[in-house]
C-alpha cells in the first residue's frame, strides 16, 4: 500500500510565502493560504495528479474577533488525503474568490457565507438569500458584535 503524499509540503513548496504550515490540535494536515493565492491553490488541489483532493467536504466562515476566517475542509476520494485550509479575511472589508466553478460544491457554503458574515465573494454566479429573508436588513447574524432588532443577550451564568 502507497503511503499518503505530503500535501502540506507540496503546497508551501509549490506557493512560497503564499501558503504556511498551520498547527491545529488535533494534529492534522492544515495550511493557511494568502487570500490573493484562493483561485490558484484551489485549482492545483483538483487538478494535481499527485493529491487529487476533488471532495470539499465543509466550508465556513468564523469570526475571531479580531479577523474574518474562511475555512475549507478538502478530501481526496482517491489519496485518502484529508486538508484543513484557513483563509484570514480583513474584518472591515472581508472579500475573498469564489470556487464555485472549481468545486461546484462551494456554491450554497459561499451564498451562506456572504449572507451570514458579510463575506464579498468575487465570481459568485447567484449571491442571494439562502437563510435570511429575502427583504432581511439587519445585517450579519454570526458576526460576534451582531445585534439585530429582536436580538436578545442572555445573561451570563
Amino acid at each position: 500500500m502507497s503511503s499518503s503524499p505530503d500535501v502540506v509540503g507540496i503546497l508551501t513548496s509549490k506557493f512560497p510565502g503564499k501558503v504556511e504550515k498551520l498547527e491545529l490540535t488535533p494534529p492534522q494536515d492544515a495550511v493557511t493560504v494568502d487570500v490573493s493565492t484562493v483561485r490558484e491553490v484551489f485549482r492545483f488541489l483538483k487538478d494535481s495528479d499527485e493529491l487529487k483532493i476533488d471532495y470539499l467536504n465543509s466550508l465556513s466562515g468564523v469570526d475571531t474577533g479580531e479577523s474574518l476566517e474562511a475555512v475549507y475542509h478538502m478530501s481526496s476520494l482517491t489519496t485518502k488525503v484529508k486538508l484543513t485550509i484557513k483563509v484570514k479575511l480583513d474584518y472591515e472589508k472581508p472579500c475573498i474568490d469564489s470556487i464555485c466553478d472549481i468545486y461546484r460544491a462551494a456554491d450554497w457554503f459561499e451564498r451562506e457565507m456572504w449572507e451570514l458574515y458579510g463575506f464579498d465573494v468575487k465570481g459568485h454566479p447567484d449571491l442571494r438569500p439562502l437563510l435570511l429573508p429575502e427583504d432581511w436588513d439587519q445585517g450579519h447574524p454570526m458576526r460576534k458584535g451582531w445585534t439585530g432588532r429582536d436580538f436578545i443577550i442572555k445573561p451570563e451564568v
